[in-house]
């Protein structure tokens, strides 16, 4: 099968045990964006399949391109596609985690984007990385992230998940906290790119760089969410000690982390991305930037989704998103829409001021 994606055409062979999944097209749009918004780099793609990701991020951007794969069938695939778009890189049929060790300081840009956890990959990636370089990382075992498996989240992520509402940016901010500790390991700082929750996996683009002093600020930034299922309310901690205690409403407060309280994207960024998506046909990609553009201006942790509101309201129907983000500015608050969820208000006003205004 040949399909067309970004700029580039595509083989898909069917049969030949060479995975490709075309619900993760945005995931490679935006991937691709933010590689033209860094200039040049030098990139690997490290679980290549197909080489859908890598071949785009060559026929699209400024950039030098290796893509590795396990299979040799894929390796094979990649190959052809890559003869078919007139693109040239490297290819390497190796166990990513041996070809990482192998090759230190020789791309400023990972690609992590396996199928299932990441957690496997993260470390050698970090090592690999020269003094200032990008990793990117998908996860799509968002089961364990979002709460449904606690334990297997523990496992991977050594962090608690959490059920409800808020589970995706849990989720998302507990994949984030375990990368900025893999860093911190290596005496490393990470900065966030931009990172987003969407469908079915995970995302996180973010910038590492080297020094203690940088890799202890982005420690700061861990900590925990404390949410009440009865009232709504919700706080969050800096630090690694597991928080306690009750809400005023007399409800039990569920802690989840630990987990990165830190911004989720730069937003000069964000805006630099929204700028270059143009060239792409999916009106998604400018969209969902253009939120998260938005929402990295607020800079705060976590969101109220109006329809829950309602619900703990008892009241039905709310106002709109629009109409309550505009009702908190006019207050004087910070506050935008989120891109984890069309119903979500990201805010720095007290829960109380959010229901007042979501009940009209």
């Amino acid at each position: 099968m040949r399909l067309r994606e970004g700029l580039v055409e595509l083989e898909v062979p069917e049969g030949e045990g060479v995975f490709f999944n075309p619900r993760m097209k945005l995931n490679r749009d935006v991937t691709c964006v933010a590689v033209r918004a860094l200039g040049r780099v030098d990139f690997l793609d490290l679980l290549a399949a197909t080489g859908a990701k890598g071949l785009r991020v060559a026929k699209e951007c400024d950039a030098r391109v290796h893509l590795n794969d396990l299979s040799k069938a894929a390796v094979e695939v990649i190959r052809r596609n890559a003869e078919l778009n007139g693109v040239e890189v490297s290819v390497s049929c190796c166990e990513a985690n041996l070809l990482l060790r192998s090759v230190k300081g020789c791309f400023n840009f990972i690609d992590v984007d396996p199928f299932g956890a990441p957690v496997r990959f993260v470390h050698n990636a970090v090592a690999a990385l020269p003094s200032r370089g990008f990793l990117g990382v998908t996860a799509t075992d968002t089961a364990p992230l979002c709460g449904v498996y606690p334990k297997a989240c523990l496992r991977k992520y050594s962090a608690l998940p959490l059920r409800g509402e808020l589970c995706k940016e849990v989720g998302l901010r507990i994949l984030l906290g375990f990368i900025a500790r893999e860093c911190a390991r290596f005496g490393r700082g990470m900065r966030v790119l931009i990172a987003h929750a969407t469908d079915h996996y995970f995302r996180a683009l973010v910038e590492v760089r080297s020094g203690r002093r940088r890799a202890d600020d982005a420690l700061e930034k861990m900590g925990y969410l404390l949410t009440c299922r009865r009232c709504g309310e919700r706080r969050y901690e800096r630090g690694f000690a597991p928080p306690s205690g009750a809400c005023g409403c007399g409800g039990e407060m569920s802690p989840a982390g630990v987990l990165w309280l830190g911004g989720i994207a730069s937003r000069e960024f964000a805006e630099r991305m929204v700028e270059l998506a143009g060239y792409l046909s999916d009106p998604r990609v400018t969209k969902m930037l253009s939120v998260i553009a938005e929402e990295a201006g607020v800079e705060v942790p976590f969101f109220y989704d109006l329809h829950q509101v309602g619900r703990r309201l008892g009241t039905g129907a709310l106002r709109k998103v629009e109409e309550v983000v505009e009702g908190l500015r006019e207050r004087g608050y910070r506050a935008s829409r989120t891109h984890i969820t069309p119903t979500g208000v990201r805010t720095d006003a007290p829960r109380e001021v959010v229901e007042e205004l979501a009940g009209g």
